[in-house]
């Protein structure tokens, strides 16, 4: 009964009301339908059974998830392969430092490595 009152006084109101009583009613339907869109959308994507269409491109999730592995198991083998060099230059650590620690003395004396004094 509420409402069929507020009805009545709007068809009477300034036109200026109507206008936007009907924007509010249309943003709120567009908003309804979009979150419905996206949930339906997300929902078929986390299936598998959406494809994701990008320029002339597919893409499936299969081959997301395969391209996921192979990067996987590249970063792996970069890992170990850093951690043998790693551990290379630990086994020479001695040299290593020893050529720090000569150039931290010519840095403190002025001297430059490359000939000429340091300025």
């Amino acid at each position: 009964m509420a409402l069929q009152n507020k009805l009545n006084d709007l068809k009477q109101g300034p036109k200026e009301d109507k206008v936007a009583v009907a924007s509010g009613v249309a943003v709120s339907v567009v908003f309804v339908l979009l979150a419905a869109w996206t949930i339906y959308f997300l929902h078929q994507i986390q299936n598998g059974s959406q494809q994701l269409y990008l320029g002339n491109s597919q893409f499936n999730s299969d081959t997301m998830n395969q391209a996921q592995q192979q990067l996987q198991q590249q970063l792996g083998s970069s890992t170990a392969d850093l951690q043998a060099v790693q551990q290379q230059l630990s086994a020479q650590g001695g040299s290593v430092q020893m050529q720090t620690q000569e150039m931290q003395i010519q840095g403190q004396t002025g001297a430059s490595p490359f000939g000429g004094s340091g300025q």
